[in-house]
């Protein structure tokens, strides 16, 4: 039988893509780039400022961040109010966001004096490795250097991929970040075998690894068996913020004027969510026309607790919304909140609920019984316990003067006992990402 493929040299895809890689490369050299330097506005902004190869030799670090998250480019987005927040922490921030043309526009964006953002806008993914190594090789570069001290990719899939391989390129340093719990044995069908794959192979070729929780650094432990600098990434919750969002969007339109009453429940849906339990305690409420349960949340499994509500016979009264970015409106316009979910994740649920004024019923956990008193500033229940979960709902709803009470009392603990100063954060956070000078043995 004849070969199913030829391997003549002339068609060996890695001499192809060394050819290809060859010609970015050309075109971004430093010869090229000085020729062209005039046509960038950026280079124009900075090319004042001498590059510094040493972080020791000025109080703040310049960094690159690469990200798949279009939502960097979209007003008052979380990721873009993010950088902004942190942007101050750093001499200079620049951010690479890999687009498609359908998601946005190629060009710079420059939203404060030292925050850039530079979109890719590729038509098709596989090149947005070249994409950006352009944008990085004419934004980025000077005759004397490139800028940034350090690379952070923020997810180990193409970001964590094409962060290395510019990181390596100007011999920087480089970090990923990782945000979501792709390696939850629940998260296959979502991420895909293969997608799953290239993020362990990333992260292994990473000598600084951050989490957003705990659970997530858990498991990347078991993944980054390579390197010691595997940790938790510093919060922040923005209290103040969240009560003056509050009294600002207490007048706001109601988002489901159906209800005369709401249960908001927020979180992944996968197959560690305990949305189950609080369906099955929530039943006999929801038979009542005038009471609404309102979920919060996709995931893999969210095609499962639809078809428990139609079992349970209170599918008209469930209503499912993804757009959890709008997390305070929905606070806001929810009566109380109930979370049977047990994860760090739901702790800051928790927290912002407080802080927004909303009446709480939630499983018991060490954070949770040490921040609240049961039956004084929440309802607690043992995280198994359905009758408990149900009977206290049913306090709830013909209690409005508890619910008043409880709201007042959990603002005014969130406020005084989790008080967290923004500029401590930021500093938090710079650590952490400097800390990559220490790790990096292939500086």
């Amino acid at each position: 039988m004849a070969a199913l493929f030829r391997t003549g040299p002339e068609l060996d895809p890695s001499k192809k893509a060394e050819d290809v890689l060859a010609y970015v490369l050309n075109e971004t050299s430093p010869e090229t780039i000085e020729r062209d330097a005039s046509a960038s506005t950026t280079k124009e902004e900075l090319k004042q400022a001498p590059v510094v190869t040493a972080v020791s030799n000025r109080a703040k670090s310049r960094v690159l961040f690469v990200t798949e998250d279009a939502a960097a480019l979209e007003e008052g987005s979380t990721l873009q109010i993010h950088f902004k927040n942190i942007a101050s922490a750093f001499e200079e921030v620049h951010v690479i966001v890999l687009t498609t043309v359908y998601q946005a526009k190629k060009g710079v964006v420059r939203l404060d004096t030292n925050l850039w953002l530079y979109s890719t806008s590729v038509r098709y993914s596989y090149t947005q490795f070249f994409a950006a190594f352009t944008v990085a090789a004419t934004e980025l570069q000077f005759a004397s250097g490139f800028r940034p001290d350090v690379v952070v990719a923020l997810d180990p899939f193409m970001s964590g991929f094409v962060g290395s391989e510019i990181a390596q390129r100007y011999k920087r340093a480089f970090q990923i970040h990782v945000r979501e719990d792709f390696l939850s044995p629940y998260m296959k069908e979502s991420y895909g075998k293969w997608r799953i794959m290239f993020g362990k192979f990333v992260l292994k070729h990473s000598h600084s690894v951050r989490a957003s929780s705990k659970t997530i650094c858990d498991r990347l432990l078991k993944v980054c068996k390579h390197t010691d600098d595997v940790s938790v990434l510093p919060k922040f919750v923005d209290i103040q913020s969240l009560i003056a969002s509050a009294k600002t969007d207490s007048g706001a339109p109601d988002l489901f004027p159906q209800f005369s009453f709401v249960i908001l429940f927020v979180g992944v849906l996968d197959h560690e969510s305990t949305l189950f339990r609080a369906l099955d305690a929530a039943r006999s409420a929801l038979f009542s026309k005038a009471i609404g349960m309102v979920v919060l949340g996709d995931g893999p499994a969210k095609g499962e607790f639809q078809k428990r509500a139609e079992i349970l016979g209170i599918q008209e009264q469930v209503v499912f919304k993804s757009d959890a970015g709008r997390l305070n409106e929905y606070l806001n316009s929810a009566d109380i909140l109930i979370c049977t979910d047990t994860t760090e994740a739901s702790d800051e649920v928790i927290v912002k609920a407080a802080a927004s004024g909303l009446p709480i019923l939630a499983a018991e956990n060490h954070f949770r019984t040490d921040l609240f008193t049961d039956g004084e500033s929440a309802f607690l229940c043992p995280k198994e316990d359905t009758v408990c979960f149900s009977q206290k709902l049913v306090k709830f709803l013909n209690g409005n003067a508890l619910r008043v009470q409880f709201a007042t009392n959990a603002r005014e603990i969130v406020t005084t006992r989790l008080s967290e100063d923004p500029e401590v954060y930021k500093e938090a956070y710079r650590n952490s990402i400097e800390s990559v000078f220490g790790a990096d043995d292939s500086l």
